[in-house]
């Protein structure tokens, strides 16, 4: 009786906790100076108190000197720097999507297939595969884009796009576009990581299992598919050449033939008999 109860309470604290994981979506895990956020469907802003979890919608705003770093479901990790204001759009297993309206942003992008990273500003769209960057955006709506590692695509509002390779950066204006990449300069270093958190660790074993479960299933297709059959040396059977026999023409009989002289018939003239003078 003891250990079925004993069984029962470990149920009832386990349920929770996986719900929870299952239903989990961002959270905030560090917040320094003032940093508020905005639940979405509300107009209030509220300072955080970490660990704040987070869902799609809300918007992240942080004031001088203050900075914020959160995790994202699915493999995105994220530090805001000061005077920034970021809003959460979009968190699944095929894409995570943000928007950065005015600050700086640094990302720690997971790479794994199918997945996908957007980040959109008020004057361009990155589009982000396992990388690490940061954007910064001003007032006015320029924004620099920072490649570290990886590879981004960044568009502009006239859909001209130029892709980025580790330690380039390119900028984009409302007014002209997106520029020609560029080389980073000297004194922009990457940035460091922020630490893993326990929701990022059990995302990443879960990659793990599910890349390890393709693989098996790949190799288990290939060794049940079927051998194929070996092909039989085809035997050469000797050339075996054919002797024509000579056609003899037999010799013509030839008949000799008579020329027979047709008898010219010769007719006499009629015989006229003379009468006497009477």
């Amino acid at each position: 009786m003891k250990y079925l109860l004993s069984l029962c309470l470990a149920a009832a604290f386990v349920a929770p906790a996986a719900a929870q994981d299952e239903a989990f979506t961002g959270k905030i895990f560090t917040a320094k100076g003032t940093v508020e956020y905005l639940k979405s469907g509300t107009t209030t802003w509220a300072l955080v108190k970490v660990p704040q979890l987070i869902e799609a919608g809300d918007k992240i705003k942080t004031g001088a000197k203050a900075k914020a770093e959160l995790y994202l479901k699915h493999g995105s990790k994220i530090r805001i720097g000061a005077d920034s204001t970021f809003t959460l759009n979009k968190v699944s297993a095929e894409e995570n999507s943000v928007e950065m309206l005015v600050g700086r942003m640094q990302a720690w992008i997971r790479k794994a297939a199918n997945r996908k990273f957007t980040v959109r500003t008020p004057s361009a769209v990155c589009a982000v595969r396992g990388t690490v960057f940061e954007v910064e955006v001003d007032p006015a709506g320029q924004t620099v884009w920072n490649l570290f590692s990886g590879v981004i695509q960044v568009s502009d509002a006239q859909n001209r796009t130029v892709t980025l390779a580790p330690n380039q950066r390119v900028a984009v204006t409302p007014e002209k576009g997106v520029d020609q990449p560029a080389p980073l300069p000297a004194e922009v270093k990457q940035p460091e990581e922020p630490k893993t958190i326990k929701e990022e660790k059990a995302d990443i074993k879960a990659d793990q299992a599910e890349q390890k479960k393709a693989a098996e299933q790949a190799a288990a297709a290939v060794k049940e598919e079927p051998a194929a059959a070996p092909v039989e040396a085809v035997k050469e059977e000797p050339v075996v050449e054919e002797t024509i026999p000579e056609v003899v023409t037999p010799p013509t009989s030839v008949i000799e033939t008579k020329t027979v002289e047709e008898e010219k018939v010769v007719e006499e003239p009629p015989v006229v008999s003379e009468s006497a003078p009477s």
